[in-house]
């Protein structure tokens, strides 16, 4: 019996450990992280919000503005908007936790999401800089190229007319969680914390709010036409 349990407990052990490696990006980083949803209507589109940054990565900084938190908190107001308007939604991180690019992208890849949203906030060295801007990867399959561009223009569209904010355009970028995606994709800057006003808008609850409807409205707007 003795030299059964010796050979016996070994093999369980290897067993365990071969089911734990096995586990996706999606499973680790539902248990570590606290990779969230998907919340909404089951009929409706699934959207992944990405946060940008993160735990120590806290992004661009000014004074004691950080833009791990002003992402953190846009993306879990805009998740708000969006289940109103009955859409389900994955968001990569939920709380202030360091997640890498690469897991992102698997992550909105295995959820099989119809599209990827990234928020994220803008610095320079000149104070003057202002404004929104929002990214697309203009490489690859030219459906999924054309739809982020659409996606982009939709929610640039709507944030303008929501902020008054100055237009930086839609662009070309080739950050990795709108690169590596298989879905249409786009990365939001949606204004720089080293310009005065828009630094003190941004720190401003109520604009975040307004950023968030109008980011909502865009992806709406997007599957609706």
């Amino acid at each position: 019996m003795n030299r059964f349990l010796l050979i016996f407990l070994p093999l369980a052990l290897f067993l365990t450990g071969c089911a734990t490696s096995s586990k996706s990006a999606s499973d680790v980083a539902m248990e570590s992280h606290g990779f969230f949803g998907p919340w909404g209507d089951k009929h409706m589109p699934l959207v992944v919000l990405d946060a940008g940054h993160g735990g120590f990565d806290l992004g661009a900084c000014h004074h004691s503005t950080e833009e791990k938190d002003l992402a953190l908190s846009t993306t879990l107001i805009l998740k708000r908007f969006l289940n109103e308007k009955g859409y389900r939604v994955v968001l990569t991180r939920n709380r202030d936790v360091f997640i890498p690019l690469k897991e992102r992208a698997q992550m909105a890849n295995e959820s099989k999401s119809r599209v990827f949203v990234s928020i994220h906030y803008n610095a320079a060295q000149s104070k003057q800089a202002k404004g929104i801007e929002v990214y697309y990867f203009n490489k690859g399959e030219k459906l999924r190229i054309e739809s982020s561009k659409k996606l982009a223009t939709d929610v640039l569209s709507k944030m303008l007319h929501h902020t008054k904010a100055p237009s930086r355009g839609v662009k070309h970028g080739n950050f990795l969680v709108i690169r590596e995606t298989k879905m249409p994709a786009i990365l939001i800057e949606g204004g720089f914390i080293t310009h005065p006003d828009e630094v003190k808008a941004l720190n401003s609850r109520e604009y975040r709010e307004e950023l968030a409807q109008a980011i909502a409205e865009g992806v709406d707007h997007y599957f609706k036409s």
